[in-house]
């Protein structure tokens, strides 16, 4: 691989001197099995500076380099420096093939074929199998086993550039970082996105780009969240060049995953009243700053004006433990919006995917609440992927101020779990259900009688729904995703 000063990339001008030095070809046009010898001394330039750094670059020769030698696209035999450590040495290598005067001759390193897939985001992965750079020569003399060519000017085919990424003001350590952008190559043929996958989770990633000269695409992966960040204008990252640049990458997650469970009123005077049957304590907070606790067995009242919000948080593994359920009723119409699983984990509820072993988490929660609206922009969050029998049960029934269901992301539904769960939505006409496997015992049973006689309905690619109250309503459009 190629070796660097300061731990910093080859993205100069190399130079191979045929005016200062020899370059020896062992010719025998008469033996085609005997091995020549080409000799080129090469000189790597000592330092220079370039955009986005402040530090000086010096590339030197490292054990291991190779620079290949191709003749009209074919591969005739690889060089190797015989000295390392510094800006100059000799390369040198053993060829089969015959070259002769006027012969054009391309040396590549670090390895012939040109593919910027598989990068590991480091400078010595770079180093090692990215930084690709040519040098188109001439055999300009040939006498005997002596040979010269024209000076060989090596020319970067990347730019590197070095990616500083940040949630905010924080490092991100990312897991993946796909950068996209028009003309952006995979290989010497094929353009495309560039995958760079890191051995472990880091902020700073290394990148060799080929091809950037337009609107920059960031795609970047988590443990948990993936975040994504595009460009305002078009980015010019030339060949040869070295780019440092911090990106604020935003997540695309939706923010409400991070907002407990809230209700706003929309009219003054407004009581909200949470009957707590869980076994547990429930909290509610004007503030997010002070909470107060709603006992087990016992009402939480609280009264708001229009604009106000109240947000609920608990850590009870079901809300109907026994023979009775909790309840969430308004004296006037409220938006509920947030995230549900802030009633489950009252402080890391942002990326709970599963609801706790047992049965009924949510049943007939808001049940017969006909004041709970949607939100014009935030929406409420059922985010469980996996999901328990009667989990949802008469959840929603008879709450007809809905017209939009939250989204229900389980792909394999248990037993009882949506029943009757929006029965007598009279107005709801969107629904999003994204389960592939729906076999579990009346697991849809009755789930959107008397809603909306028109609506939308998205699936995922699965067949199996049933049509009318246990599956898709009759005549609502169906898409999927």
């Amino acid at each position: 691989m190629k070796g660097y000063l300061y731990w910093i990339p080859l993205l100069l001008t190399a130079c191979l001197l045929s005016s200062s030095c020899s370059n020896d070809l062992v010719q025998g046009a008469d033996s085609p099995d005997k091995v020549f010898t080409l000799t080129v001394d090469a000189l790597k330039e000592g330092q220079t500076t370039t955009r986005g750094l402040t530090d000086g670059l010096a590339a030197v020769w490292s054990e291991g380099d190779v620079v290949t030698v191709m003749k009209g696209g074919s591969l005739i035999g690889v060089m190797t420096p015989q000295t390392t450590g510094s800006a100059s040495t000799r390369l040198t290598a053993q060829l089969t093939n015959l070259v002769e005067m006027g012969d054009q001759l391309t040396l590549v390193f670090p390895r012939s074929e040109r593919s910027y897939t598989g990068q590991k985001g480091t400078l010595a992965d770079i180093a090692q199998k990215y930084d690709y750079a040519t040098a188109d020569v001439t055999v300009r003399y040939v006498n005997g086993a002596n040979a010269s060519t024209t000076d060989a000017h090596f020319v970067n085919q990347q730019a590197i550039v070095r990616f500083n990424l940040t949630d905010g003001t924080s490092p991100l350590s990312v897991n993946s970082l796909t950068i996209s952008a028009d003309g952006l190559r995979q290989n010497a043929t094929a353009t495309g996105p560039v995958t760079i996958t890191p051995v472990s989770a880091t902020s700073e990633i290394y990148a060799a780009l080929s091809g950037v000269n337009g609107p920059v695409t960031l795609n970047a992966t988590t443990a948990s969240q993936s975040y994504s960040y595009t460009t305002s204008g078009s980015k010019t990252w030339a060949d040869g060049k070295f780019y440092s640049v911090t990106v604020k990458m935003k997540t695309d997650a939706d923010p409400m995953l991070s907002s407990p469970l809230t209700l706003e009123a929309t009219v003054d005077d407004t009581q909200i009243t949470f009957v707590n049957q869980a076994e547990g304590d429930v909290q509610f907070s004007r503030n997010q700053a002070e909470w107060t606790t709603i006992p087990s067995g016992q009402p939480g009242n609280m009264t708001i004006d229009a604009g106000e919000k109240i947000y609920f948080r608990g850590n009870n593994a079901s809300y109907y433990p026994g023979s009775d359920a909790s309840s969430v009723t308004c004296s006037a119409p409220c938006y509920i919006y947030g995230n549900i699983m802030s009633l489950v984990n009252a402080t890391a509820f942002e990326s709970l995917a599963s609801l706790p072993e047992g049965e009924n988490t949510f049943r007939s929660l808001f049940e017969g609440n006909t004041n709970i609206r949607n939100h014009p922009q935030n929406e409420l969050l059922l985010p469980a992927t996996t999901i328990q029998p009667y989990c949802y049960q008469r959840m929603f029934a008879g709450c007809t101020g809905l017209t939009k269901a939250p989204a229900l992301p389980a792909s394999t539904l248990r037993a009882y779990c949506y029943l009757s769960m929006f029965e007598g939505c009279l107005n709801l006409a969107y629904i999003k259900c994204l389960a592939t496997n729906i076999d579990a015992t009346d697991c849809t049973l009755n789930w959107v009688s008397d809603v909306c006689d028109t609506g939308t309905f998205v699936k995922a690619a699965m067949t199996s729904w049933p049509a009318g109250t246990d599956g898709i309503p009759f005549g609502w459009t169906i898409t999927e995703e």
